[in-house]
């Protein structure tokens, strides 16, 4: 028996190892979901040739002892490596018998003088079944051959008479070649073993090779389980830094928001002699549109421009230098200076011909050492 496991689990292991070199071209092995109980149910069958062993079997010819075998099965697979099912062995057996009073000597001797036994037969066993090919190997639907020893126990009739029933335990390997989805073609080697069985004394067995074919019924396969890649703690740890620094700039934004909404607009006077005062316009951090809340004093602006159509007015932008390099802030403080000369063309009606354009890049802090009111744009005559 040890030498049978051992044989067995060597044979597994070579097994596994000509799939993994399959597996490259069969598709990836993969861990599964347990199925529902109405998924993966099987019915198989197959024929060969069956040989007993009993008290005097051994005095007979060996091909005159190969008997028909039958093999019918139904079962299921509970998960890609453990299944179980039931299934019948039978038709015929022959033996040999030193006395014609032996049970199911039929007449007829051999040359050696022992009587010729023959009677018919079944073994109705369930097995647990265990796909080595899936369990040590990775489960792989596509897997073109799978290793599956069993044992099970049952109960051997004799269905001539007379009729006896005798209690035996079953082992045996399935080789299983893919066909398609739904069928398999199997080559199976059982084995089985009883004592007393059958008119003997002693332990007494039976070895049978079929060759058969195995349908399955839908839902066919198992379902693979969902994998989550795992994120490395370095993208983790860049994330948060990210996540932080989008929180700091969100509390910086909400302040300009509040002091920017509780800033009071700056009123421009007209008076005589065409006096117009220069207007500041304030941008939000790294933004060249304009807000609503200084169109009221760009339209000031304009109107006082207009007022004045011998005068030239410079529409100067600046940025702070304190964010962005110098290339990024040369060109938001050419964005707010075009802006603001836009809006008073296009929206107030000023000449274009009244404003000109300049820009000064980052520069430091232009006003009360505040860095956000050197994010401006500045209109002065």
């Amino acid at each position: 028996m040890k030498k049978g496991l051992l044989f067995i689990l060597m044979v597994g292991a070579s097994v596994c190892l000509s799939a993994q070199e399959k597996g490259k071209t069969e598709g990836k092995a993969y861990t599964v979901e347990t199925n529902r109980f109405g998924a993966n149910w099987f019915i198989s069958g197959g024929v060969g040739g069956q040989m007993y062993f009993g008290d005097n079997d051994g005095k007979a010819d060996f091909g005159k002892r190969i008997a028909p075998a039958l093999d019918i099965a139904v079962g299921k697979w509970f998960t890609p490596g453990i299944g179980l099912r039931v299934a019948y062995n039978g038709l015929q057996a022959k033996g040999a018998a030193p006395s014609a009073s032996t049970l199911y000597t039929k007449g007829g001797t051999y040359s050696n003088g022992y009587y010729k036994q023959k009677w018919n037969m079944a073994n109705f066993h369930g097995d647990v079944l265990f796909n080595l090919s899936n369990m040590f190997c990775g489960y792989n639907e596509d897997r073109l051959y799978s290793f599956i020893p069993y044992v099970g126990a049952g109960v051997a009739l004799s269905w001539s008479e007379p009729h006896q029933q005798n209690l035996g335990i079953n082992a045996g390997l399935i080789n299983r070649f893919r066909v398609s989805d739904a069928w398999d073609i199997n080559l199976e080697l059982r084995g089985l073993l009883m004592k007393d069985a059958f008119g003997g004394t002693s332990k007494e067995g039976m070895a049978g090779v079929t060759v058969g074919v195995t349908y399955k019924f839908k839902k066919r396969g198992f379902n693979a389980v969902p994998t989550v890649p795992m994120v490395p703690e370095s993208q983790l740890d860049d994330m948060r830094n990210r996540m932080n620094s989008l929180k700091s700039e969100n509390e910086s934004l909400k302040r300009d928001l509040v002091e920017a909404r509780n800033k009071k607009p700056e009123v421009i006077v007209k008076k005589e002699g065409g006096f117009v005062p220069r207007l500041v316009v304030v941008f939000n951090i790294g933004k060249s549109n304009i807000s609503k809340r200084e169109y009221m004093n760009i339209e000031a602006m304009a109107k006082g421009i207009k007022a004045n159509p011998e005068k030239t007015f410079t529409v100067t932008g600046y940025a702070d230098k304190g964010t962005g390099s110098a290339e990024y802030n040369m060109k938001l403080s050419k964005k707010r200076a075009e802006a603001v000369r836009d809006l008073m063309v296009n929206e107030f009606g000023v000449p274009a011909s009244q404003l000109k354009v300049d820009y000064k890049g980052g520069v430091g802090n232009m006003f009360y050492d505040d860095a956000k009111l050197s994010r401006v744009a500045i209109v002065e005559e």
